[in-house]
């Protein structure tokens, strides 16, 4: 059986949804569809251009995510990429 860690966070009408298993993490910002994770390519980034970004670790991506929709009310898509990938 694998080992499956999901926490459901939500914030101005956003779901955001972490998952950790043994396999690697994701964040995923409902309804907006946006995921970030560290699957299938080796490293931390979001899609749906697979840029890499700045942290590699589920906790302080969470952090940036949290924090933004927190400052702008709900998610601002291009503004979120710059701050993931700066």
């Amino acid at each position: 059986m694998k080992e499956k860690n999901q926490q459901i966070t939500e914030l101005y009408d956003k779901f955001v949804y972490s998952n950790k298993t043994p396999q690697g993490w994701s964040i995923v910002i409902m309804p907006d569809k946006i995921l970030i994770d560290n699957f299938h390519h080796g490293y931390a980034h979001i899609h749906p251009d697979r840029k890499e970004i700045k942290t590699k670790n589920l906790k302080n991506t969470f952090i940036i995510v949290l924090n933004h929709i927190n400052t702008n009310k709900g998610v601002k898509y291009n503004k979120l990429r710059e701050e993931l990938i700066k």
